[in-house]
């Protein structure tokens, strides 16, 4: 199954997003693994400065959607492009802060229906990249090992 889908979200300050879902086989996992690896991104196209919480909870309640009628694990990579950062905010990279975020968004009035599991990597360069993979409950077991086989590669 190849999945391409993207949405496109305005906010009330005027930014445009895309919410964007694709096929993702950048990683070898073993044959346990029977759920489909989705990569999603979220691009900015028009940008204003900072959001308020409502498109931030915009973007959960499409990715929730798009899990309910999909049951596939879902991975993000937070970029290190610049984002507003409030003052509060201004000693986390780009990358933290968005992997802050997707915490804080998607965990927020969560229940027990989702799972958002965040990886922090260290490079060689002592670099910190930041993943999220999101996906059912019951995906659990898929969801840690997907998770160690990240790990293994940050080896």
């Amino acid at each position: 199954m190849s999945i391409n889908k993207s949405i496109t979200i305005n906010s009330v300050e005027g930014h445009k997003y895309v919410l964007g879902f694709s096929s993702f086989d950048s990683i070898q996992l073993p044959d346990t693994i029977t759920k489909e690896i989705i990569e999603v991104v979220i691009a900015i196209e028009d940008y204003k400065g900072i959001n308020n919480a409502k498109t931030l909870f915009t973007f959960t309640t499409h990715i929730k959607s798009f899990l309910v009628k999909n049951d596939v694990i879902l991975y993000s990579y937070c970029d290190n492009k610049h984002i507003e950062r409030g003052e509060r905010h201004q000693h986390l990279t780009p990358q933290e802060y968005r992997s802050l975020l997707f915490k804080t968004m998607f965990n927020k009035d969560n229940g027990k229906e989702f799972i958002n599991k965040p990886i922090e990597l260290t490079d060689v360069n002592n670099e910190k990249h930041y993943i999220h993979l999101f996906a059912r409950a019951e995906s659990i077991k898929e969801i840690e090992i997907v998770c160690n086989e990240i790990y293994k590669l940050n080896k």
